[in-house]
């Protein structure tokens, strides 16, 4: 039972009120991924995902508090590679090569098409004011992208400022 002045709610009824409310303003994920479309093996492939506030939420019914949810994000990149956190989306003044650690990179050993898999787990709490936070059941999300690896070969190729000069002579 959770007791506060004058109420007596059973926690699972108050589970069940505030567990409603986040799942309705936590924004579904997206996978973004530079560059968009095919990536090159054993060049970066920069992932992200717009990184969301941790979100808080008042309550008055059926008691007063406060619900607060804090994302976490872990990547599998498909090719057994992982990651943690949002990522930051591509910005060409910021290239990286001269910024190692800035992105959140895959760096694919061999072609094909790999499923990157965004989860984003919810940690929620509610807080009833004067009592401890109370965790509730976790928030999941996911969202997936395939992604085509291709590889890429050098082809030379006649110069055709050096076939001119030759035709001249």
């Amino acid at each position: 039972m959770c007791e506060y002045p004058g109420t007596s709610v059973p926690v699972a009824v108050v589970e069940a009120a505030v567990r409603e409310e986040p799942v309705k303003t936590i924004p579904p994920p997206s996978v973004t991924s530079a560059p968009p479309g095919q990536s090159v093996v054993n060049f970066f492939t920069i992932i992200s995902t717009p990184p969301s506030p941790e979100d808080a939420i008042t309550f008055t019914n059926p008691v007063p508090g406060e619900v607060r949810g804090v994302p976490e994000y872990s990547w599998c990149f498909g090719d057994g590679l992982k990651g943690m956190g949002p990522g930051t989306a591509f910005n060409p003044a910021v290239l990286p090569s001269r910024n190692p650690g800035y992105y959140l990179c895959a760096t694919y050993a061999k072609p094909g098409t790999k499923h990157v898999t965004l989860t984003v787990t919810w940690r929620v709490t509610f807080r009833l004011e004067g009592v401890i936070d109370v965790p509730l059941a976790l928030i999941v999300m996911t969202a997936t992208e395939d992604k085509p690896i291709a590889t890429a070969r050098a082809v030379l190729v006649r110069s055709a400022t050096r076939a001119l000069t030759a035709a001249q002579r």
